[in-house]
């Protein structure tokens, strides 16, 4: 039996770590993925690097979409801006509960060598 946690979710999607592996797994969509920490923190920046403002003003056909690719996990996506934008939060949010959980682990186990 595998145990998972659940690290952030949205009404799009939602990601968890995976006790057995340590993977970080994103479902969105039709999309599923299973990152080691590292590969998940190049994802968000590739993520984060996608300039959404230009897309926005751009009137191109091709602005209404972006390609999302990560050939090592497999991925190639076709996403509208919408879902771009809603992939990016939960990337960002599952970053977000990875660091907290991190800090809090690293608190409780500072004050448990103090007593």
């Amino acid at each position: 039996m595998i145990i998972s946690n659940e690290l952030f979710s949205t009404s799009k999607g939602y990601s968890f770590q995976c006790d057995k592996s340590s993977r970080i797994v994103v479902n969105f969509g039709e999309m599923e993925a299973s990152f080691r920490i590292l590969d998940f923190l190049n994802f968000r920046r590739f993520i984060n690097k996608i300039d959404i403002r230009s897309k926005i003003f751009d009137l191109s056909d091709e602005s209404d979409y972006e390609f999302v690719e990560a050939p090592q996990l497999n991925i190639y996506q076709k996403l509208t801006l919408c879902e771009l934008i809603q992939l990016r939060d939960l990337v960002n949010g599952t970053h977000f509960a990875i660091e907290l959980n991190s800090m809090l682990h690293e608190l409780l186990y500072q004050e448990s060598e103090l007593v």
